[in-house]
């Protein structure tokens, strides 16, 4: 497979990194993506110790943890406000933080700017049509009446992904597994430098994004 050509269906957070990871190591990689802005949506995410050493081996540590906000720490509390406990994550990268809290936007321009840097080519408003696997090479009809013949395609392209769709339609659809979350961002107060976790019948967190920004979450059990 080396020097493979390869297309990625999806230029989200799991099409960016597989993006990177295979220019590392050389191979020829086109990256589809249906949205023709690229736009981002969401408010932030929080990346444990895993994620944070999966951006150390593609490279990518300074420019994401100078995106984010780090902290090795996570603060438990009652429903009234009480502080019950301070939990230590280990790290997994010497000298960095444990975890790193991320705006949505932020951590997609770290990603989206080494793809295009890499020399991967990003084609903006295409989706796959077809895929036609002959046992050598894949063959695929995109959305902008052009062809392509590719000897790997990775499908990356969400929860209701058309890809998976179209090699196994068959396969059960994504079921509502009895936790919604809401988002929203606001100013961070100087205090919340860790995730803030308080414990209820409703789970309520904020979690930092920057220096400016955190956000809080809200499940409910609605679908």
């Amino acid at each position: 497979m080396r020097g493979a050509n390869i297309l990625i269906v999806g230029g989200g957070i799991g099409g960016l990194t597989s993006a990177i990871s295979l220019r590392k190591q050389g191979f020829d990689v086109d990256v589809i993506e249906r949205d023709p802005n690229w736009s981002v949506y969401g408010v932030g995410i929080i990346q444990q110790p895993n994620a944070v050493r999966a951006m150390a081996q593609l490279g990518l540590l300074d420019e994401y943890c100078d995106a984010g906000f780090g902290f090795d720490y996570v603060d438990v509390f009652a429903p009234n406000g009480a502080h019950l406990a301070k939990l230590p994550t280990p790290a997994l990268v010497p000298g960095y933080s444990a975890n790193i809290g991320i705006g949505r936007p932020a951590l997609h321009r770290v990603l989206g700017q080494r793809v295009l840097a890499s020399g991967a080519r990003v084609r903006l408003g295409v989706t796959a049509l077809r895929l036609d696997d002959d046992g050598k090479a894949v063959h695929v009809e995109f959305s902008d009446r052009t062809t392509g013949r590719y000897d790997l395609v990775i499908g990356a392209d969400g929860i209701n992904s058309t890809t998976r769709s179209m090699i196994f339609p068959d396969a059960p659809g994504p079921e509502f597994t009895g936790q919604g979350v809401w988002r929203h961002n606001f100013e961070r107060p100087a205090e919340v430098v860790t995730l803030h976790i308080y414990q209820g019948a409703i789970g309520v967190g904020l979690v930092p994004l920057s220096k400016q920004l955190m956000y809080m979450y809200v499940t409910t059990p609605e679908p």
